[in-house]
């Protein structure tokens, strides 16, 4: 019983409290004090050159059309780039290179043909030696 009146803390005439070691604080004090200092922490002010980026998610983007500029052939699909965002994430159909000739994208450009077009054009009959012109 001794000890757990000595880990009790004895109020004085002012409000303020005694713990076991005669130490006077002031609850209401310390917690003001504490609540300052947590403002004082959590204000921050910005740099003036300071410029917030907010980055978009490019994972989801759309498939299109791309030509080779090296070797000229259509492929439909996306180009690997780095999302911001997410970028440990890897998309394993998106293109790293030309699936013809393997030049890097940096060859690579997106074309304005629709892949309507480009198939009309991949399936299209070229004409035999044996064609009468």
């Amino acid at each position: 019983m001794a000890s757990a009146n000595s880990n009790a803390k004895a109020e004085t005439k002012n409000g303020n409290y005694k713990d076991q070691n005669n130490n006077i604080e002031n609850i209401n004090n310390n917690s003001n004090k504490v609540n300052k200092e947590m403002k004082q922490k959590l204000k921050y002010e910005l740099p003036s050159d300071y410029k917030y980026e907010v980055h978009k998610c490019i994972c989801d983007r759309p498939q299109k059309v791309f030509e080779c500029g090296r070797c000229h052939h259509y492929f439909h699909g996306r180009v690997s780039v780095l999302c911001k965002v997410h970028p440990r994430d890897c998309f394993l159909m998106d293109f790293c290179s030309c699936p013809y000739c393997f030049t890097s994208t940096t060859n690579v450009m997106e074309s304005s043909l629709s892949l309507e077009q480009v198939r009309k054009i991949e399936e299209a009959q070229l004409p035999d030696d044996s064609d009468d012109f």
